[in-house]
């Protein structure tokens, strides 16, 4: 395992724990932080681990919002099978609203190298966020559809009752003068026998 050349620190870097984290991986956990849930945020990391010269080395690649993928159906397990193949669950970490993402005991390293499964898994997120707005959007849209047909449908019916009402109103108003033509009627017929 070879440690990534492009590096930037981080906090002050000391003891026998030596975090990497790549670029992407540091954006998209900005991205969570920024999100604000008001609550920690478990977050899954992806990458190798390995021990050497008595130190402990983190090499982060992936990481993926826990909440997030169970709320869409998916586990850790299946993210890493889907997006980082090539590495391992090395382990979890909150992220809180007002954290820097950096704040670590012993500071940590921001890598810069190509990292196809992070920008792949990123952009399933924002895919996956841009149906989620569309969806809502075409609701919205629908619904004010639905709520426009609704109120036309409404008012024609509205229409169809003032207008059998007159009509009924004209019945009536002919109904008492025909009945009053008919005893009319009735009453000559009644002088002529």
């Amino acid at each position: 395992m070879h440690l990534p050349t492009i590096v930037k620190q981080m906090g002050k870097v000391e003891g026998e724990t030596r975090v990497y984290i790549e670029d992407y991986v540091y954006t998209y956990l900005n991205e969570i932080k920024q999100k604000k849930y008001g609550f920690p945020v478990r977050v899954a990391l992806y990458g190798h681990a390995f021990s050497k010269e008595n130190k402990n080395f983190y090499l982060i690649y992936g990481a993926s919002c826990i909440m997030e993928e169970l709320e869409n159906g998916r586990d850790q397990e299946e993210i890493r099978k889907k997006f980082f193949d090539g590495y391992s669950l090395i382990g979890y970490v909150n992220i809180y609203d007002k954290q820097e993402i950096t704040e670590t005991e012993n500071g940590c390293y921001i890598f810069y190298e190509a990292n196809v499964p992070m920008q792949n898994y990123m952009l399933s997120c924002y895919e996956r966020k841009s149906k989620a707005v569309i969806k809502d959007e075409n609701s919205t849209e629908s619904n004010i559809g639905a709520d426009f047909y609704r109120n036309l449908i409404q008012k024609i019916l509205l229409g169809f009752a003032a207008i059998i009402a007159a009509i009924a109103v004209m019945t009536i108003s002919n109904y008492n003068g025909m009945y009053d033509f008919a005893m009319m009627a009735a009453s000559a017929l009644q002088e002529v026998d």
